[in-house]
């Protein structure tokens, strides 16, 4: 298990060959809070997660309709379902925020995950279902899925693996924090599409004088040099993975103890 991604080598595998699916699939994360389904908006919960132990007359986690929006009650975790086996849920897994935790991928439907918190949280934790390849380059392919942990209870459902350009990607892997930590690991995986959008961002309340006329410079320069889609321009290009280098960065160093990024097949 590695607790850090290599986020610097995600530049070779998101922001060089793949900048148009990169975009394509911009929209799907603007809303952090977004669980449930493509589309996001619902903050109810854990829309489709439910206790294993409670479903019952073969209906999987995550297929019921209707009324429950939240977990139902229960500790147990039922009778083993299909892909889940083998599955243990000790805590194999920990972050200071979020505590141990075991997690499992099914083996027969690779969207649908089984987990048991050891802490309870009013702070949702979220999955990020993400493609790591054989160099431990790792980048997201769905949208996060979040949910209210409480000590011991047992979890089951699906995750969106809905990223444009990615649906053919093995869901092999999954990046575990804590909600509050979504945008700026957004930031970072988007650096390099919305580059100056958020590197000209409005300045912080207290920046120094000098600093804002070194951005305004900085950013009158490079949008006169990169009117459009700089991508088709090098320099524009490489500017643009500069930024995301230094995004990368700083989301790594700060948070180096605050998420997991956890290969699972």
């Amino acid at each position: 298990m590695k607790k850090l991604f290599t986020l610097l080598s995600v530049l070779t595998l998101v922001a060089g060959c793949d900048a148009p699916q990169r975009s394509r699939g911009l929209e799907n994360f603007r809303d952090m809070n977004a669980i449930g389904g493509p589309t996001g908006g619902n903050t109810s919960g854990t829309s489709g997660w439910t206790d294993p132990g409670t479903t019952t007359g073969g209906t999987t986690a995550g297929t019921t309709s209707g009324t429950t929006s939240g977990v139902t009650s229960g500790t147990t975790g039922g009778t083993p379902s299909p892909g889940f086996e083998t599955c243990s849920l000790s805590d194999k897994y920990q972050t200071p925020e979020i505590g141990p935790f075991g997690l499992c991928q099914s083996t027969s439907d690779e969207t649908i995950f089984r987990l048991r918190f050891s802490m309870t949280s009013d702070r949702r934790t979220c999955l990020i279902p993400s493609y790591k390849d054989a160099g431990g380059s790792s980048t997201f392919i769905g949208q996060p899925q979040c949910t209210f942990t409480e000590a011991n209870k047992i979890l089951q459902g699906p995750v969106a693996k809905n990223r444009p350009g990615f649906e053919n990607y093995p869901l092999n892997g999954v990046i575990v924090m804590k909600e509050l930590l979504l945008p700026e690991y957004f930031q970072c995986m988007n650096g390099y599409l919305l580059w100056i959008e958020q590197a000209c961002a409005v300045p912080p309340q207290g920046m120094p004088e000098f600093e804002k006329q070194r951005r305004m410079q900085y950013c009158g320069y490079w949008r006169q040099t990169c009117p459009y889609s700089y991508k088709t321009n090098p320099a524009c290009a490489q500017e643009a993975r500069n930024y995301m280098n230094q995004i990368c960065t700083s989301f790594k160093s700060r948070f180096a103890n605050s998420y997991l990024d956890i290969r699972l097949k």
